[in-house]
């Protein structure tokens, strides 16, 4: 080889970052790249080779948002987590356990369990031992041209993860069904089911103590997700999932950023838990989200579906424009069905933060003095012992509406009137808002049924209301 040819053989060689390993002039220095005492773990010019290569899903956007899980590695934790790709052929024992409106759930055997690497003394990595464990499969109907839905989904709830440093159902990685080629998403297993479900069976188990808890905890993840600047738009008591006593919201799926709307003029979710002003036409907001919150807190009281009893239609859509709101159950404390109202306000601004929720519920929950928002520990306690008296009494069997529907789907509402509170819940439990009086009307509602635990670090924050 003449010169000139040796010459432009190196040269390219040096363009493609290949070096040989004994020149030691060319070598990148990659020892502060490992720092776990800062979660600092590789970059991406070290992350080690064995978890990068060897793999695909067969869709090239999937691929580097995998990748991209790799490359900067969570530093929440002390141990390197990211996103895997795992061959369908890894899970046994699948079960069918769930369906929404756009996915179907399933529990199974991961044979191999979640990858865990650790560095060796020479600098090499080393996969842990398989160990199996039970997790729960999402499949997204019609996912196999891999929708920018299923995408957003992905990264929301890995973004959502990372956000909430953990305190939240874990997103492990990603497979896909050979025969349908659809895409699902592999995650943490909710052995207790939804809150839905447990109200259904349980409901006179449950203390008020226990209820708080799991609102607070819900509002904690609520608080979380609009921290991002993302809202739910899908928030009910069927998508807040319960493991070792402890609760979170789940299905991303309707999640997306504030400042991006959806444009077919379709309203997605379940119909009961709907704000007014979504049904109205009106853009989806945070504050919609807090609306869906104060349904769910009246389910807690009467451990019914709200609305089970009627069609969910455009008749029930336009009642709730015009004042109509859930039930609750008998004895529910006043200041627990003021909370509710207020997160039910017709106009969206009067409505409380999420962060105002789990400072409110975290002391109610601790029953702690709180001057902020006026609550004395004394007389809450009292209040939530007392109502406790009344949940033998609450019957929580009922008949449902065969049209009244608890899946997301897809509605169309026109011309319905501009969302109002009813003057009798104004002036008992908003009697305080600023002008209130332009969200008004004469309805009259009955408010009562007739007498027929997680990680230490959501405890940690419990109590702090500051959107840090």
């Amino acid at each position: 080889m003449s010169l000139n040819n040796e010459n432009q053989v190196v040269s390219e060689f040096n363009e493609l970052n290949i070096f040989d390993r004994n020149s030691n002039s060319l070598k990148i220095n990659h020892e502060n790249c490992y720092d776990p005492d800062n979660y600092k773990f590789w970059c991406k010019e070290c992350v080690p080779r064995c978890i990068i290569e060897g793999w695909t899903s067969g869709n090239d956007d999937v691929d580097n948002f995998i990748k991209d899980t790799i490359y900067n590695v969570s530093h929440n934790f002390e141990d390197p987590f990211f996103l895997e790709w795992v061959p369908f052929d890894r899970f046994e024992n699948m079960k069918q356990i769930g369906e929404g409106g756009f996915a179907k759930v399933y529990s199974a055997t991961w044979i191999d369990g979640k990858a865990v690497y650790y560095k060796q003394d020479d600098g090499s990595w080393i996969k842990k031992e398989p160990e199996p464990i039970e997790v729960a499969l999402k499949r997204l109907n019609g996912s196999q041209n891999m929708s920018s839905d299923f995408l957003n989904e992905l990264k929301t709830c890995w973004n959502f993860y990372i956000k909430s440093h953990a305190v939240c159902l874990k997103l492990y990685g990603i497979t896909r069904d050979p025969k349908t080629k659809e895409f699902i998403m592999i995650m943490q297993f909710a052995d207790e089911g939804n809150l839905r479900s447990i109200l259904s069976s349980n409901f006179n188990n449950i203390s008020w103590h226990d209820k708080i808890k799991y609102l607070c905890q819900s509002a904690i993840d609520l608080k979380n997700l609009h921290s991002m600047g993302f809202f739910h738009k899908d928030f009910h008591s069927g998508n807040i999932l319960n493991l070792d006593n402890e609760s979170y919201i789940s299905d991303f799926g309707l999640s997306g950023p504030s400042n991006e709307q959806k444009s077919d003029n379709k309203i997605y979710g379940v119909l009961p838990y709907i704000a007014p002003e979504v049904l109205n036409g009106e853009p989806y907001t945070l504050c919609s989200d807090i609306y869906s919150f104060g349904v769910v807190m009246a389910e807690l009281s009467s451990g019914k579906p709200s609305f089970h009893n009627r069609k969910h239609d455009t008749s029930l859509a336009l009642d709730i424009c015009n004042g109509l709101r859930p039930e609750f159950g008998k004895g529910t404390p006043e200041i627990y069905k003021k909370l509710a109202h207020r997160c039910m306000n017709a106009n969206p601004n009067q409505r409380p933060a999420a962060n105002e929720l789990q400072g409110i519920l975290g002391n109610w929950w601790g029953y702690k003095d709180n001057e902020k928002y006026g609550y004395k520990a004394k007389e809450v306690e009292a209040a939530f012992d007392e109502a406790d008296k009344e949940i033998p009494n609450i019957l929580t069997s009922y008949e449902k509406n065969s049209d009244a529907i608890y899946t997301s789907r897809a509605f169309t509402f026109k011309n319905l009137s501009k969302p109002i509170n009813s003057s009798f819940i104004s002036a008992l439990y908003l009697n305080d808002e600023e002008d209130n009086k332009d969200c008004q009307d004469s309805q009259l509602i009955d408010l009562e049924v007739p007498s027929t635990s997680k990680l230490d670090g959501k405890y940690n924050l419990l109590y702090d209301d500051n959107d840090n």
